[in-house]
């Protein structure tokens, strides 16, 4: 392919053959790679012209649509085949009426145009409480919720901790709980449990389902005591473990529901599963063959590969009773958590819960193999080398397939925000800059050579704010590492809130000093590090550097360079909070000054944990998404540590309530 063709065909497909990297390099993408991904594009989406050129109107102000059409064309606006206005084309310009409401069209043209177009009505913004309209600020607790450790649970954090902890953490002053990825995960692998690589994000992990809290579970009867014990007492998650013996106890509650569930219980079942549909039908199948044939599923038997309607309802029939077993745990799942968001919206806390959506899903997951076509699973998204990942990044997850997403309204990036915002109060968009464009690396290359694939950015803040708004849910975006000029900007325009980690706020263009409190955004989360990051007491004392080269990684960041760190962020705490030394205490106050509406203060940091929850670049050879909190449940309430954070945060203002 000549130079000329692969650029014309590259823009075509949204493509970049270059793009400047975060310390402003200019990288130019190899042919090779640039083939291979137009490649996967041009095979795994309709048709190159089917899929819709999408206008976003937004209410109070929608504007004329210009470029579709001549003088005397007639036009209707249509909605589930409905005609809801029409008209013939003024000046080259469609013209809308003002009060259209929020929703998706149709437009239809006589002539008609070369390719269809679309047209997204969007609330003027995400949605967020009035209390932050006034300025209100306020602060959340962040727990991995595997690792909470209580006298109750299986060796994994579940869904009764969660409860419990929402009320200890409504009675310190904070207005939520921040939580990792709740996203179901396959199963049958104990080394793949990263929350970030789910096998579905449309339903639950169901880990941190309490089984002793099902009403028709046996208890004691059910002979599983010695295993729980066993399990509650180790020192780390044990996956090898957990599965199973979750498992085997929801397989006991659910014969003892289909034996004895009152009327009340299997009436909510099925109003559960009508509910979820065809979305909750897929995800049992999927399940059930995967048991059945394991492996990734483009080596399953040729008639279960690429998934029917009816060939799910002919398994509906003939494993009946193993796809109600799987509707039944998402089910369960499903109302534990409800109880959850019910504890909060109780306790009046002004966010409640706080849920994370994953960039992407596993290739071989129940989510790509449901959509087939949605997603490119032949493409890994990633992110491109920076200052801390030097190698650049390959996730091994399959992302949205930005053509289809145009083509079909949307629908599973809709029922992916639904799935999350059910039972929250506010969301984070993980990488919510594939929004505008992600890194894609095609399979075989290295994490290095993948390049970006442009997404539409403003559709898609359409439609989250349309969902934001419908279920009355606070958006933020995760807005860290390269980031487009404007992108911030842009988020705002749309109320999505930014993200800000205060070890990234810093004075860069002079003397990398820590930016003072001041200076953050009010429209943001702000907080100390994040997941990926190191803790609070492991870059105090380098362990995360020591970690990262034991591992044989490059932490970007040299000994000298951490010590000069900490002396920077020693001068911004004498100056912006009159500390005398460093402690994570002085920390919370200098973040709990920010006009940011939400601080989040990680549990990790909290109970000064050395370890960070993950190290990017690791998959077994560091103990991710496995450790747990040095403090049971039952002492949060008394721990000094926390208690005197909270009476921080309280004298700055930012309890509730």
């Amino acid at each position: 392919m000549s130079e000329g063709e692969l650029s014309r065909r590259a823009e075509t497909f949204g493509v970049e053959t270059s793009y400047y990297d975060a310390r402003g390099q200019f990288r130019e993408v190899s042919q090779d790679a640039v083939e291979a991904v137009l490649d996967v594009l041009a095979r795994s989406g309709p048709p190159l012209g089917a899929e819709p050129h999408v206008h976003v109107r937004r209410k109070g102000r929608i504007e004329p649509i210009y470029g579709v059409c001549g003088d005397g064309t007639t036009w209707r606006l249509t909605r589930t085949g409905r005609t809801v206005a029409s008209g013939t084309c003024e000046h080259g310009a469609v013209v809308l009426p003002e009060k259209t409401k929020v929703g998706s069209y149709q437009l239809q043209l006589d002539p008609p145009g070369p390719r269809p177009q679309a047209v997204l009505v969007a609330p003027e913004a995400a949605w967020q409480p009035k209390a932050f309209d006034k300025g209100g600020r306020v602060w959340a607790l962040a727990v991995q919720l595997y690792g909470v450790r209580s006298d109750h649970n299986w060796g994994i954090g579940d869904f009764t901790d969660l409860r419990d902890l929402v009320r200890i953490a409504g009675r310190l002053g904070a207005a939520g709980v921040a939580l990792n990825p709740l996203h179901a995960i396959a199963l049958d692998d104990p080394g793949a449990i990263s929350p970030y690589s789910p096998t579905s994000r449309l339903f639950l992990n169901p880990l941190y389902i309490d089984v002793a809290a099902i009403p028709e579970f046996p208890g004691a009867a059910a002979g599983l005591g010695d295993d729980v014990v066993r399990l509650r007492a180790s020192p780390q998650v044990d996956y090898a473990g957990v599965i199973p013996l979750k498992l085997k106890g929801l397989r006991i509650a659910f014969e003892a529901f289909r034996e004895r569930a009152s009327d009340e219980r299997r009436a909510d079942f099925a109003a559960f599963k009508a509910e979820r549909g065809d979305w909750l039908a897929g995800y049992c199948a999927f399940m059930v063959l995967r048991a059945r044939h394991g492996g990734p599923w483009w080596n399953w038997p040729e008639e279960w590969r690429a998934p029917s309607r009816e060939a799910i309802a002919s398994l509906s029939e003939s494993a009946a009773a193993d796809m109600e077993f799987h509707a039944f745990v998402q089910w369960t799942a499903d109302r534990q958590l409800a109880a959850c968001s019910a504890a909060a919206a109780e306790a009046g806390m002004p966010v409640g819960l706080y849920l994370d959506v994953a960039v992407g899903v596993a290739a071989d997951s129940a989510d790509v193999w449901s959509s087939q076509g949605a997603y490119v699973r032949e493409l890994s998204a990633g992110a491109p080398p920076d200052l801390l990942n030097t190698a650049g990044q390959d996730w091994g997850l399959a992302s949205f397939n930005p053509r289809v997403l145009m083509a079909t309204d949307f629908a599973l990036l809709r029922e992916t925000l639904r799935a999350v915002m059910r039972h929250a109060g506010a969301i984070r968009l993980d990488h919510v800059l594939g929004f505008n464009r992600l890194y894609m690396v095609p399979h075989g290359f290295k994490a290095d050579q993948g390049t970006y694939v442009r997404f539409p950015l403003e559709a898609m803040m359409a439609v989250v704010a349309q969902e934001s708004q419908a279920e009355r849910c606070i958006v933020i975006g995760e807005d860290l590492g390269t980031v487009p000029d404007g992108f911030r900007e842009t988020l705002a325009g749309w109320n999505v809130w930014s993200y800000r980690i205060m070890l990234f706020e810093r004075e860069w263009t002079t003397d990398s000093s820590f930016s003072p409190p001041g200076k953050y955004p009010a429209q943001a989360l702000v907080s100390f590090s994040t997941h990926d990051l190191s803790t609070f007491s492991g870059w105090m004392s380098g362990h995360d550097l020591a970690v990262k080269h034991g591992l044989g990684l490059d932490p970007g960041e040299t000994g000298d360079e951490r010590q000069e760190a900490r002396t920077r962020i020693a001068e911004a705490l004498r100056r912006d909070v009159a500390a005398e030394h460093v402690s994570f205490d002085d920390i919370a106050r200098f973040l709990a000054r920010t006009p940011s509406r939400l601080m989040v203060v990680a549990a990790e940091d909290a109970f000064q944990v050395a370890d960070q929850p993950n190290v990017p670049g690791t998959i077994n050879e560091h103990p991710n998404w496995r450790q747990k909190l040095p403090v049971r449940l039952e002492d949060f309430s008394n721990d000094h540590r926390l208690t005197e954070i909270a009476r921080i945060l309280r004298e700055e203002g930012r309890a509730f309530g």
